[in-house]
């Protein structure tokens, strides 16, 4: 709309915020008097609380992550089929982490903000929630990867390691927004209906069930087909024994028929997932026991045995697997030990067999299971070093006292080597790449007798009283960390003008979450997971309140607003976040990977969950007085009919956002595609190769938000001016990737010439002539 007010009837009825009678949850905290102020004075000082609370949202959002990070790095021990081995796993599948945790913690501010403009709304369609979502979307998957493309040093690149996981989440990335399409325009037109908003809601457990069972091997094409197969045949006999030709309409019969059987074992897994993630939260929270590792008679057995050191590793087929420098291994995976009153301290051998040539190192660390590091042992890390010849090591660790009363603990002690000049045992614990030795750690002390003993073990059995105690001990450094300039006070009075600028523009809000959200020590970090996704949910509704003000004073709409400037400020520090991550890890999962999921998720939690309560909202309540002023004209025969009503959703504005962004997406993904298999990665490469494809990505943003801008500042719904529209904008594209790619060459032969710096200094030359020329004109033809 040229006249810059909010987008469609439901979110133009009522005073907009900035107006007489219009109001946020939280602001404008002035009232009326605010509202007096100079227009200039209120732009400035809104811009500003939108970007300080950009950084308010980073830094809770580290914290958050910080307890995903803790929740998913639980281990677990688990047998070998068929052996009596037990080897250490992680509780949490890495795939499924990065679709639930990982990619909610990169995608809660939007998730919350779309809750919010929902339940502000009072249930009625808001103007900021899917527009950041489809706005955070386009910045995440055209900025994003453009930066880590660009991070790479020249000549090497980064590949996506699991192709199959990109696959399958790049898949549902765009299958989210055309089924958006799908339920916003083709199907009850402007209406979301209840099994619709319950549907796309549901597609994110079936988002991370076909995730994993591709991670897992399950999903092949092998299977698939074998599976469908199945149900063709017995579509085709019909339960008779008799061989049936191959018929395509057969096949599909099967396709069809193995519809349901999936939701059936969607519906069913998911369920049984949900009752044993209750069940390992009840016996986190109230049965300390079960997180003991019990294990087995042979096992224990093993702890005082000597084992075989003459005999050689060998291989799977009996072979003995030579290895120059050795094979590293303890002499079993499992320690016994008792602990009284008194501090102990243990000796345990590291072998080296199959090879003794040359001086190799081994790095050495433990970490803590039920066992609190500085509580129940001292929590060490060093090296061990093995000079040509030498067979074993001594490796040296402390077990603190036991008061009585206090459970049993284990800990484990983990080698390994960076350098990958030895080999470990692969029979053991860890495998090729490390060997683990677990200690279990049991409390030799007298049963307890008094009732202080009897209190403590009863605690301790609900509560790790060690955790608390380390918690509480972090959670006083934090604070004192946030309170310091530098983090202690050592580095205060050691710091400059640049630090003491930055502490002071930092600490509102590193202070209050260091006082409010506790260390992810407690719990297995789902505490300081609660408190500080509580943390973000009040910063965002600020944050809605700041755009709507902000785009309210300007004159814009808010959908403006929120496709620009707050889904880059909510995605900002995820571009910082996969920048790390492209430099620092050896392939492209976590870049691009993320990117991808985190997109589905987007659609699938951040509209899919709001727009199912609001749909419920409406299908129990019925139709009142402000939905039938609102709709009632409109759906006079369908919806408000004997007090019916329905979540309405103007889609107009969301229909030719997504089908813009639906366009540019599949464009980007066909560029990640052609880098890796034309440069052999998706990240990286050569110079020019990382020049053109990180520019033609930002273009992809630019032509996502112009197209938007136009459509929401015009407010057109003619087809073929939106048609006209994006053929328009196709040739700017191709314009602007010749003119740079000119630009490029043209600076490559300046080098040769009159060097870089004189090619920037003419170019700056020429920009600043055709600057005054067109301010010329401008006057000149009262432009």
């Amino acid at each position: 709309m040229s006249d810059g007010t909010a987008t469609g009837e439901g979110a133009a009825s009522g005073p907009r915020i900035c107006e007489e009678g219009g109001g946020g949850l939280f602001l404008p905290l002035g009232g009326e008097t605010e509202r007096q102020w100079d227009v200039r004075l209120k732009l400035l000082l809104y811009f500003v609380g939108l970007v300080y609370s950009f950084l308010g949202v980073s830094i809770v959002a580290d914290i958050f992550m910080a307890a995903i990070e803790r929740i998913t790095s639980l281990q677990k021990k688990v047998k070998v089929p068929g052996t009596n081995r037990m080897v250490t796993v992680q509780v949490w599948n890495e795939t499924v982490a990065n679709l639930t945790l990982m990619a909610l913690g990169s995608s809660a501010p939007e998730i919350l903000l779309a809750l919010n403009d929902v339940l502000k709304n009072r249930f009625f369609e808001g103007s900021l929630g899917p527009s950041t979502i489809v706005g955070s979307a386009a910045f995440n998957l055209f900025c994003i990867i453009a930066v880590c493309i660009n991070s790479i040093p020249n000549g090497e690149v980064r590949m996506i390691k699991e192709v199959h996981v990109f696959a399958v989440t790049a898949a549902w990335s765009i299958f989210a927004y055309l089924w958006l399409l799908f339920i916003v325009q083709f199907n009850s037109k402007d209406i979301i209906e209840l099994w619709e908003g319950v549907l796309t809601f549901l597609f994110f457990p079936l988002l991370v069930a076909h995730s994993w069972a591709t991670d897992a091997g399950l999903l092949t094409g092998e299977n698939v087909k074998a599976f469908v197969m199945s149900n063709y045949i017995w579509f085709v006999t019909l339960g008779e024994e008799t061989e049936a030709d191959f018929s395509w309409l057969g096949f599909l019969a099967g396709i069809v028929l193995l519809i349901p059987r999936l939701v059936w074992v969607i519906v069913k897994y998911s369920a049984l997932g949900s009752v044993l993630c209750f069940q390992a939260l009840m016996r986190r929270c109230c049965c300390r026991p079960a997180r003991t590792y019990k294990l087995s008679d042979d096992l224990a057995d093993l702890e005082d045995a000597t084992a075989d050191l003459e005999q050689e590793i060998v291989d799977e087929d009996n072979n003995v697997i030579e290895h120059e420098a050795g094979i590293m291994s303890f002499a079993f995976d499992v320690l016994n030990i008792s602990i009284g009153t008194e501090e102990e301290s243990f000796n345990v051998k590291v072998y080296r067999r199959n090879g003794d040539r040359g001086r190799v190192t081994v790095r050495y660390s433990m970490i803590g299971l039920t066992a609190v590091p500085g509580y129940d042992f001292v929590d060490e890390e060093g090296e061990l070093h093995f000079r040509d010849g030498v067979l074993e090591q001594d490796l040296e660790f402390t077990v603190l006292p036991k008061r009585v009363g206090e459970r049993s603990d284990s800990f484990q002690i983990i080698i390994e080597d960076e350098t990958e000049t030895v080999m470990f045992n692969p029979w053991h614990d860890g495998g090729e790449e490390k060997n683990i030795l677990t200690v279990s750690v049991a409390n030799k002390n007298p049963r307890p007798v008094s009732v202080m003993d009897k209190a403590y073990t009863a605690l301790d059995g609900v509560f790790n009283v060690d955790e608390f105690k380390l918690g509480f001990a972090c959670w006083k450094d934090q604070v004192a960390e946030a309170f310091y300039c530098g983090g202690s006070l050592e580095e205060q009075e050691a710091a400059g003008v640049g630090a003491w600028i930055a502490h002071l523009i930092w600490i509102p809000w590193k202070l209050p979450f260091a006082v409010f959200v506790p260390p992810p020590v407690f719990m297995g970090g789902w505490v300081c997971f609660v408190f500080s996704l509580m943390g973000i949910g009040i910063l965002t509704i600020v944050i809605g309140d700041l755009a709507e003000l902000f785009g309210c004073v300007m004159n814009i709409d808010d959908g403006i607003t929120a496709i620009s400037i707050v889904a880059m400020g909510t995605s900002v520090p995820d571009m910082f976040a996969s920048r790390t991550a492209a430099k620092a890890d050896e392939y492209a999962d976590a870049s691009i990977v993320n990117v991808t999921g985190s997109n589905s998720v987007n659609v699938f939690l951040g509209i899919g969950l709001p727009w199912m309560w609001a749909a419920l909202y409406w299908a129990i309540t019925g139709a009142n007085s402000e939905w039938t002023a609102r709709y009632g004209h409109r759906f006079p025969d369908t919806w408000g009919a004997n007090g019916s009503a329905a979540f309405v959703v103007q889609s107009g504005q969301l229909f030719f956002s997504v089908c813009v962004f639906t366009l540019a997406a599949l464009v980007c993904l066909t560029v990640i595609t052609f880098r890796r298999v034309r440069y052999g990665g998706e990240l990286g490469g050569p110079s020019d190769a990382k020049a053109y494809s990180s520019f033609l990505l930002v273009l992809l943003w630019f032509f996502y938000i112009g197209l938007s801008v136009w459509k929401l500042m015009t407010g057109t719904d003619s087809f073929h001016e939106q048609i006209l529209a994006i053929g328009i904008g196709i040739p700017v594209l191709l314009v602007l990737m010749f003119l740079f790619a000119t630009l490029v060459q043209a600076l490559k032969i300046s080098k040769k010439y009159i060097g870089e710096e004189g090619f920037w200094g003419v170019f700056v030359a020429i920009c600043i002539i055709g600057g005054r020329m067109l301010i010329f004109l401008g006057f000149q033809f009262e432009w």
